[in-house]
């Protein structure tokens, strides 16, 4: 075979980035953080195919004006993306016609039509769960891998209508409220008007406080302050208490609806969920012990929700009275974008990847049995077309020439993360910007994943820019995390710089006093969680984490967006 051939037949084929055709096709590709550290090679293929399908089923569903979707590239164990920009004027107003009709329905009903796709989402996984994986034969296992397939693209279609419906919302709200009366979404006054939402996540969150509550009460404090995590497991088993404090947390997480069903690394398969490794939600439990049973997370929430109904209120009271309507159903979408966040990452990602994970590691240990490869995790290092065709009869093939060489490279790609933010052909970032991102319109991509770019002020005198998430000043310690796994090392109080956050990072918002981030806009988790537990939040550094280093005393305004470095 020759090497070209090669290079066309690998992880994702017909998603590889190929550079000399790619460019010239749609001249600027960014950077997507979700994939910090790299990704394996069979989580970036359903991605690239099935996330790449719900963008573009949502951008027709909702007819967006200005955006078709987006393609997607696989480079180096990273996520690149493009957008397929509508530039035709009379395109996109018949486009915006049927997008207005599309979204009353989100402004009137949202929460009755998100009730609607979550009792479908679970539906589906308890088919998924149902499956006995360690009896079935071959062909049963085959069969299920189908399963999970179908079940991962309709988990998309789900994920993004609602996402874009929201996060339209927030856009046009952004464009009016700057037109009309001079603020952004960056402003507090904005931020305090779409945070303190409810959701099923902050509910689990909820009850990890309730646990460390119970772990206080039955005088098993010291034993979750004083161990880690997976000490704390063992421990927990040389007492009656303790034996009983874990019985009561297992069955949680058996028998809740979500509880167990939460991947500890949202975008990949290759970390544990909750309900696999209890140690990670027992480290969210440990957490709170350590913040103290005076805190008090419900009256947290309270207080964030009774803030929102005062700055809405004094927003509209600069409303005339025939608008107020219009401004308040804006609101109220936009401020689904905070909920809808964390909610869908729960119900759609975490809980799809670790039935998913479930899936495929069987069929990795079936693998390991017919000697196809080596370890059930190698099954990760393959693509679904290559599990096709080996899973009826894994015996008749050594599939460890594939294996080994695409681990030597993922292990590579994790190491050095040498991805760049974008590979454009045009002058400068900032036209790249302004030619290929902007003019899409695209709220997901201008407001969550890309961001906008950093408004420098020289006057400042900042050592770093970024843009403001969550507004508020703060001084401490920074602590540079790339890996769910290195936020064990997060001290309370501390400044939590990093390339991007996600759900299964939402608990160590509340004992950090700041975060910073390299990538993304005023909807990204980081940006939406910052503004929920009110901590300063400066997003899309773009060099953060290459420039911040742990142990630096560094000093924010998210305000401004700006980052002083104290030390000498």
């Amino acid at each position: 075979m020759e090497e070209q051939d090669l290079k066309i037949w690998d992880a994702v084929p017909g998603f590889e980035f190929k550079e000399e055709i790619d460019i010239p096709e749609m001249h600027s590709w960014f950077h997507v953080p979700f994939s910090i550290p790299a990704w394996t090679p069979l989580f970036a293929w359903h991605w690239m195919v099935y996330d790449a399908w719900g963008v573009q089923y949502a951008a027709d569903k909702l007819s967006l004006p200005r955006c078709k979707g987006w393609p997607l590239r696989y480079k180096n164990g990273g996520l690149y993306c493009a957008f397929y920009i509508v530039r035709d004027k009379d395109e996109i107003d018949e486009r915006e016609v049927k997008f207005r009709q599309a979204l009353a329905p989100w402004i009137e009903d949202f929460d009755g039509l998100w009730a609607g796709y979550k009792r479908e989402l679970l539906d589906i996984y308890g088919k998924l769960k149902a499956v006995d994986l360690e009896n079935a034969s071959d062909f049963e296992l085959a069969e299920h891998h189908q399963d999970l397939k179908m079940a991962c693209k309709r988990m998309w279609e789900i994920h993004f209508v609602p996402l874009y419906a929201a996060n339209m919302g927030w856009l046009v709200l952004d464009q009016m409220a700057r037109e009309r009366f001079g603020i952004t979404d960056k402003d507090p006054e904005f931020q305090d008007m779409v945070r303190g939402f409810p959701n099923r996540i902050y509910e689990v969150d909820k009850k990890m406080w309730e646990f460390g509550r119970l772990a206080s009460d039955m005088g098993l404090g010291n034993l979750f302050k004083e161990n880690d995590s997976q000490s704390i497991v063992e421990k927990l088993q040389d007492s009656e208490k303790g034996r009983e404090w874990f019985k009561e947390f297992m069955n949680y997480l058996e028998t809740d609806e979500t509880g167990g069903w939460r991947m500890r690394r949202m975008a990949d398969f290759n970390e544990p969920y909750w309900l696999e490794d209890p140690a990670t939600p027992i480290g969210v439990v440990k957490g709170y012990v350590q913040k103290g049973v005076d805190y008090d997370l419900e009256a947290t929430r309270a207080e964030l929700s009774a803030k929102r109904e005062r700055a809405i209120a004094e927003f509209l009271s600069r409303v005339p009275a025939e608008e107020k309507d219009v401004w308040e159903g804006l609101i109220r979408l936009a401020g689904k974008s905070s909920s809808y966040s964390e909610e869908h990452n729960l119900y759609c990602e975490l809980m799809a990847h670790a039935l998913m994970r479930r899936g495929y590691l069987a069929m990795g240990r079936r693998l390991v049995q017919k000697g196809t490869i080596d370890a059930p995790e190698d099954i990760f290092m393959l693509n679904p077309e290559e599990i096709d065709r080996v899973m009826l009869v894994p015996e008749y093939h050594d599939m460890r020439w594939i294996t080994k060489r695409r681990k030597a490279a993922w292990e590579e790609e994790v190491r050095t993360m040498s991805n760049p933010p974008m590979f454009t052909d045009r002058a400068s970032p900032e036209e790249a910007v302004g030619m290929d991102l902007m003019p899409s319109g695209d709220s997901m991509a201008i407001k969550l994943v890309i961001g906008e770019l950093p408004t420098v002020k020289p006057e400042l005198k900042a050592d770093l820019w970024g843009v403001c998430g969550s507004a508020g000043e703060t001084e401490g310690i920074a602590r540079v995390c790339f890996v769910y796994d290195d936020l064990k090392d997060i001290r309370p109080g501390e400044i939590l710089v990093c390339p991007n956050t996600n759900s299964s990072w939402t608990p160590i918002f509340n004992s950090i006093n700041g975060v910073i981030t390299d990538a993304g806009g005023t909807l990204s988790h980081a940006a939406i969680i910052g503004r929920e537990y009110n901590l300063p939040t400066i997003i899309n550094t773009r060099e953060g984490t290459s420039k911040i280093k742990t142990g630096t005393h560094i000093r924010m305004d998210a305000n401004e967006g700006a980052i002083f470095i104290l030390d000498a």
